[in-house]
């Protein structure tokens, strides 16, 4: 009876668009830095029927909607699908108990898919070790098949999800670029809305492509911004990361904004604080960088130097709310 714990991540060179929705294999490569907290756990069992448990950060039992627990049937036929590629088609049991404890506040701009699919994948290869020993790439492809942006977080510290050839199911697979150790930054997420987004990250995922600044978005990513910011995390070189994560993260929701329809995932609030951050790091020379994934909420890395100064500034910001986190250790499997 395995329990696996997780956490997000931030992206630095984001995941948006796949070139096969179903096994969701990416069109360019990502990179992420995992965060330490919040957490989600998850423990398996076999038994007579799947049955899905999920708690909120409050310990409250959830009620899961069709199209969720459509979601999660879908992810474990696709793991089922992914080992018997391994030789290993009878390891997962289809009569499953799962009880998933998520300590992410709602509506907080954290990827609690991330979390929770790769809390997922590491449960499973808990619960598949007496039969088959899965490497931390092949956890990865499992984490994937439920969310793109979950395969990175099964490693600690910078990860990236290389997009890979072909449509193969495990084409697509991540790698970690750096330990948790080898750099200590910061996110201090500052989140202006609580709102449900109306669209969310999957179905936007199959909007990218209708972009006319796809096609050069991937291109770049492959040829120049991947390589930069893998270089800068190596290098320790904040200055080269804030420079390659802000382009990045603004050539994202501008294909975002020129898709059909049109995504408009930040507000005024957004481009108002992205303003601010920009005006306090030039005159206080702060080693800081903003980025935004699919939604209003900003997130600011930092350094430990500049921690103080940054969280002074996001608590100043009215009517948002706050979260601070840091670089972590990435998925687990509890004693």
């Amino acid at each position: 009876m395995p329990t696996a714990r997780s956490t997000p991540n931030i992206a630095l060179i984001k995941y948006w668009g796949n070139r096969n929705e179903e096994l969701r294999l990416p069109m360019a490569d990502s990179l992420s830095m995992t965060l330490d907290h919040p957490t989600v756990e998850i423990t398996l069992e076999t038994g007579d029927r799947l049955a899905i448990h999920s708690f909120d950060s409050d310990g409250r039992a959830k009620t899961l909607t069709e199209n969720q627990v459509s979601r999660w049937q879908k992810t474990l036929a696709l793991c089922r699908r992914y080992l018997a590629t391994l030789d290993e088609s009878e390891v997962l049991p289809e009569k499953l108990v799962l009880t998933i404890r998520s300590h992410i506040p709602p509506s907080v701009g954290l990827a609690s898919s991330a979390a929770v699919f790769s809390c997922l994948a590491k449960a499973i290869a808990g619960l598949v070790r007496e039969q088959i020993t899965l490497t931390d790439e092949q956890v990865s492809v499992l984490a994937r098949l439920g969310s793109g942006s979950a395969a990175r977080s099964i490693y600690g510290g910078f990860s990236a999800l290389k997009a890979g050839e072909g449509k193969e199911i495990g084409s697509s697979a991540a790698i970690q670029i750096a330990p948790e150790d080898h750099w200590l930054l910061h996110d201090i997420v500052i989140i202006p809305s609580h709102d449900e987004k109306k669209v969310g990250s999957t179905e936007g995922h199959a909007l990218a492509s209708t972009s006319p600044f796809y096609e050069q978005r991937v291109e770049d990513i492959r040829r120049k911004r991947q390589p930069e910011c893998v270089d800068a995390v190596l290098k320790r070189d904040f200055e080269k990361l804030q420079r390659v994560t802000e382009e990045d993260a603004l050539d994202m929701h501008h294909v975002m904004e020129t898709s059909t329809p049109s995504l408009k995932y930040l507000t005024a609030d957004t481009h108002r604080i992205v303003a601010a951050i920009k005006d306090l790091r030039t005159k206080e020379h702060l080693p800081v960088l903003f980025t935004m994934d699919a939604g209003p909420t900003v997130h600011l890395l930092c350094t430990d130097e500049a921690k103080s100064h940054v969280l002074a500034f996001a608590h100043e910001q009215k009517g948002c709310t706050i979260y601070e986190t840091k670089i972590g250790p990435g998925s687990t499997l509890l004693p």
